[in-house]
């Protein structure tokens, strides 16, 4: 099974962690000389390709490009470069509501039906803050169509015809486009022009952004555009044709010149900057981490906000230190291939003058320079090689690996596919993904003992691996034994209840509630898990176990988390 990408937020900071132990910064190493390290260290084993900008109390000290803009013409990448900034693009929405607000054309608290007479009775109580904080409820669009290019029209037209919500407004926080999507619609509804040429006068100009547009065509030519590739280096470029949650192109001193400007009232006054600042309140009396387009950061000593974005092969990756006016950039177009927290952590550390570490180089940048001139399983070998005589030095991270198995699966080329997938199941013995990746490579030569064993041990793995529960049931193996319902007694969940620590930062509350256990990391929401075994729980949100650890004296001591590959979190209390 092709791995779906995850935009939990969990994911990315357990991958954070997978770093070598190597102290790299110095007293007498200048921050921006650390930071062309570290850098430079990213793109020269496959993790980096794009543009960074990094600034300290308002000032720039580090800007800079690596790799290529474009694959097949070698040209290479610059900081003038602009990127689709996928969702990175809703601070901008949010933005332009704001200014609508501030002339008094509209209210937080309008109701969604006031524009748009449409939608069914329950836009009586979604209200345009619901829509910007992410808790109106809304069904997610692309759950309903197959298509990947729709315009705001088409968007608008699915919405209006589902005639129920996720949830009601106000009761939860779930990430929503389509709600950013009708944003953009209100701004030109209530504007009386498009939201091209609205951001253009109200936003851009005013900031002297003359890199920066919104784009509703695939057509739309970008000067200095950087065109997007997956990790494996096919062309996976910008095609879409909505705006409000995507689609703006910008670059890294652009975006420089409007997260400054955010200091300013240049905009909207100073009160209405800190509202979009201001998590939303949950009618339960909890907080979410969403403001107004921007995540925010619940340390009460150093508040902080930010933005991710994930579209076709860009990544990019906003953050903004309010309390020391320090922020950085990150844009890229090399998909996956990015590790975008290790970088993340490591940024923080330069600027706080801390120790930080160098990541370890990812397997499948090793596997996929060697392939570049052997055939598949001498690549295969002289990766392996490398890890046995340096075994500290790699992450065995499997994704890329995996996503590379498929492309030679496309390309009929099975026997390479089917040797990839057996050497990423050598470095992840206990992922479910790749047990079912090799199973499909063993359906596609016609070996259905081997793809009934290979998926059974998927779905063994991760009950919550439909897919594999879908290919046997249509082999005809029964799977009821596979997805049978476990129940661990209560005094045994109130055993792994705690704190659970995985750095300074971060930690997993483990709660329970009659035969229900509940883990809940650093500013996520609460996550429901079951059962697989008495001390392996699964959730059904995200593709992720929990294993709880017992010590010598038969105490529990850590959790071991596995999302592909394993880190531990030790008990804290």
């Amino acid at each position: 099974m092709k791995k779906k990408s995850n935009h939990s937020l969990l994911k990315v900071i357990i991958l954070s962690f997978i770093i070598q132990v190597l102290p790299f910064y110095g007293s007498a190493q200048t921050k921006s000389d650390a930071l062309d390290k570290l850098m430079k260290h990213y793109h020269a084993n496959g993790i980096f390709n794009g543009t960074i900008l990094v600034s300290e109390n308002g000032k720039v000290i580090y800007r800079n490009a690596f790799g290529y803009a474009n694959n097949e013409t070698k040209q290479l990448l610059t900081p003038e470069s602009c990127f689709d900034l996928a969702s990175v693009s809703k601070q901008f929405t949010a933005m332009g509501i704001m200014i609508l607000k501030e002339k008094n054309k509209l209210s937080y608290d309008d109701k969604l039906i006031k524009y748009f007479p449409e939608f069914p009775a329950y836009a009586n109580d979604i209200t345009i803050r619901n829509l910007l904080n992410h808790t109106s409820g809304l069904l997610n669009y692309y759950e309903f169509s197959d298509k990947d290019n729709l315009t705001n029209f088409e968007i608008f037209k699915i919405l209006i015809n589902r005639n129920q919500l996720s949830f009601k407004p106000g009761e939860k926080y779930a990430y929503n486009n389509g709600g950013y999507v009708i944003l953009a619609l209100i701004i030109e509804k209530v504007s009386g022009v498009s939201l091209t040429a609205f951001m253009k006068k109200n936003i851009f100009d005013p900031l002297k952004m003359k890199n920066t547009s919104v784009c509703n065509d695939p057509g739309f030519k970008i000067k200095n555009r950087a065109i997007g590739y997956n990790r494996i280096g096919e062309i996976d470029d910008y095609k879409i044709s909505h705006t409000g949650s995507t689609s703006i192109f910008s670059n890294v001193d652009d975006l420089f010149l409007w997260e400054q400007s955010l200091y300013t009232e240049k905009l909207v006054s100073k009160k209405t900057i800190d509202e979009a600042f201001t998590p939303a309140t949950i009618k339960n009396g909890s907080v979410s981490n969403y403001g107004f387009g921007w995540r925010i950061s619940k340390d009460k000593q150093q508040k902080s906000v930010e933005h991710s974005g994930r579209q076709f092969g860009y990544r990019t990756f906003i953050k903004r230190d309010l309390t020391k006016n320090n922020s950085y950039i990150l844009l890229t177009n090399y998909g996956d291939a990015i590790a975008f927290n290790e970088i993340n952590l490591a940024i923080d550390n330069i600027l706080s003058s801390s120790p930080y570490m160098l990541p370890k180089i990812p397997v499948f940048s090793k596997l996929k320079e060697a392939i570049d001139n052997n055939s598949v399983e001498t690549a295969i070998e002289i990766t392996r090689k490398a890890i046995k005589e340096k075994p500290n030095e790699f992450a065995l991270n499997g994704d890329g690996i995996n996503e590379l198995g498929y492309k030679y699966l496309r390309e009929k080329k099975t026997n390479d596919a089917l040797s990839l997938f057996k050497f990423n199941l050598e470095l992840n013995p206990k992922s479910s993904n790749t047990y079912d990746s090799l199973g499909e490579v063993y359906l596609a030569i016609n070996d259905t003992i081997k793809a009934v064993e290979n998926y059974k041990k998927s779905a063994e793995l991760d009950p919550n691996n439909s897919n594999a529960i879908k290919v046997l049931t249509k082999l005809g193996i029964a799977t009821d034994k596979l997805t049978r319902e476990i129940t661990v007694p209560s005094g045994i969940l109130k055993t792994y209840e705690g704190k659970y620590q995985l750095n300074k930062n971060y930690f997993f509350t483990v709660t329970s509630k009659e035969e229900q256990l509940f883990i809940q990391g650093t500013g996520e929401a609460i996550t429901t898990v079951f059962p697989i075994s008495e001390n392996r729980f699964y959730s059904k949100i995200i593709t992720a176990q929990f294993t709880f650890n017992k010590n010598a004296n038969g105490e529990i001591d850590s959790l071991t988390l596995n999302m592909g590959s394993e880190v531990v979190a030790q008990k804290v209390n």
